[in-house]
């Protein structure tokens, strides 16, 4: 049997590639966009998109529930409880997928009057868009059981390849239909056509891998469903909180300032690249946590999460110096100078909030493969509704920079009522708060300390000469080479003790 290490870190790779290449897509297609489809038609895409991704709430968590449930029935080769998870799983993906293509018709029917500052032009593609982009929905929800099922028998790969590729292929294929046509209902058929694609081929090999595995209506039982139900009712709070977090930020900057959503967007596009790997990897320890769970390895549990918090923030911080350092120069070569005065500190104040609720990401998925969501509701909760509020205040009183602001204090404040009353009420994981804090957020801080140093003195000695300036650059590269050495040293540490727990 292999290691439970080598186990996490072969399915967080295969999720990092199926989420990197959904990632890839968003961060390579605002290139050609931005300057292909104007200001003004960018903006509906990204609006466009945006909204039809509300349907994804829609899931309800019932693909981590079939993962997590799964991966017990095949432990104790249980294959009626197999056969019955699946069937009543898929049965209420049909639902919720009547449900979406619903939602968003009812919002493309009535978008003139939801977004007034939309122009008149373009809100008919945008409705047309929404429907197409719909109707792939309510037929890809009921597919996405499938993820589930992959990812309950610890096969992550295979979710990686065929949503990695149909991604990708449905990107090249905006890109070679946008240089024909600006048509925002033709891109969306790109987009969604391609998403089921992948779907499709998810359930073609799950069937392969489990040849006995049965979608039947007599499988179909009220006990399943209602534990089905009550799993996902937690994971569905979950959800509407993180929709209050950061799936509303763009639609709000429409609903008040349209002509910014496009600089907005191309910031929040680039959160969703951060956060794709990092959720990406963080899914992968769903299933060996609902092992250990039912091996009762609690302390291997309570470790995986220091392990993988520490992990997380070296990452995080080294994508917020990133920024620092390079920000301006990617954002003119990404999409041109136009988008640089918003999305520039729009980016910057979103990294660091990311940073900030990435903190308590292991500990949430965690408490997801255990069962034990409920513990994390309220803080998420909380986050969400302050959130919501924050933004329409700040949008009022400062503008699109105000979005990011308020994302930024209410996950500081979230992440705190984490630490300091979630974590300690968990008995199951045993985790001392000093040592999470210590371990998860302080020793990751110590190796960029020098970088951090070296960026507040360039801010505040930004009228150096020429050659000053190039003794600047010098210095400037032995900082970064210092900091990436701490940072591997860090990490060969934490990967050395991994090991001498196996």
């Amino acid at each position: 049997m292999r290691p439970l290490h080598f186990t996490i870190a072969k399915n967080a790779v295969a999720n990092i590639v199926r989420g990197g290449a959904s990632a890839v897509v968003s961060i390579v297609l605002p290139h050609f966009l931005t300057r292909w489809l104007g200001p003004d038609r960018f903006a509906g895409w990204a609006l466009m998109l945006q909204v039809a991704a509300y349907a994804n709430y829609l899931d309800f968590g019932l693909q981590t529930a079939v993962a997590r449930y799964l991966a017990g029935a095949l432990e104790r080769n249980d294959h009626a409880e197999r056969d019955r998870l699946l069937s009543n799983a898929v049965a209420i993906l049909c639902v919720a997928g009547a449900v979406a293509f619903f939602v968003l018709a009812v919002i493309a029917w009535q978008l003139p009057h939801l977004f007034r500052s939309v122009p008149s032009g373009l809100s008919g593609e945008i409705g047309s868009g929404l429907l197409i982009l719909g109707l792939c929905a309510a037929i890809g929800l009921p597919l996405s059981a499938y993820t589930g099922v992959l990812i309950g028998m610890q096969r992550n790969e295979y979710p990686a390849i065929a949503i990695g590729g149909s991604r990708l292929a449905g990107a090249v294929a905006v890109v070679l239909v946008a240089r024909q046509t600006h048509s925002l209902a033709w891109l969306a058929l790109c987009i969604g056509g391609f998403n089921l694609v992948g779907g499709v081929v998810q359930r073609a090999i799950a069937k392969r891998l489990l040849p006995g595995v049965k979608l039947r209506f007599a499988a179909l039982d009220r006990a399943t469903t209602a534990e089905l139900i009550r799993y996902c009712s937690a994971l569905s709070v979950w959800s509407f909180a993180m929709l209050l977090v950061s799936g509303l930020d763009v639609t709000i900057v429409g609903f008040f300032n349209f002509q910014a959503v496009g600089a907005y967007s191309i910031a929040s596009t680039f959160i969703m690249f951060f956060t794709g790997l990092t959720g990406a990897a963080f899914s992968a320890m769903l299933a060996p946590v609902a092992v250990l769970q039912a091996r009762r390895e609690y302390s291997r549990i309570a470790r995986l999460v220091i392990v993988t918090t520490r992990l997380n923030s070296y990452f995080s911080l080294g994508m917020i110096i990133a920024a620092l350092l390079f920000g301006r120069k990617l954002i003119v070569a990404w999409v041109g100078p136009g988008y640089l005065p918003v999305t520039l500190p729009v980016l910057q104040i979103l990294l660091v909030a990311q940073a900030i609720r990435l903190v308590g990401n292991a500990c949430g998925t965690t408490l997801v493969g255990m069962g034990l969501q409920r513990y994390g509701l309220f803080p998420v909760l909380f986050e969400g509704v302050l959130n919501l509020t924050l933004s329409l205040v700040g949008i009022l009183l400062i503008g699109p920079t105000g979005v990011a602001w308020a994302t930024l204090i209410a996950a500081s404040i979230a992440i705190a009522v984490t630490i300091f009353f979630v974590i300690p009420r968990v008995q199951e994981l045993d985790i001392r708060r000093g040592m999470f804090v210590w371990q998860g957020v302080v020793l990751p801080l110590i190796p960029f300390l020098p970088v951090g140093l070296w960026l507040a003195w360039r801010h505040w000695s930004h009228r150096a000469t020429a050659a000053r300036g190039m003794i600047a650059i010098l210095v400037e590269g032995l900082v970064v080479l210092l900091t990436i050495t701490l940072v591997s040293l860090g990490i060969a540490g934490t990967r050395q003790g991994i090991l001498r727990e196996q």
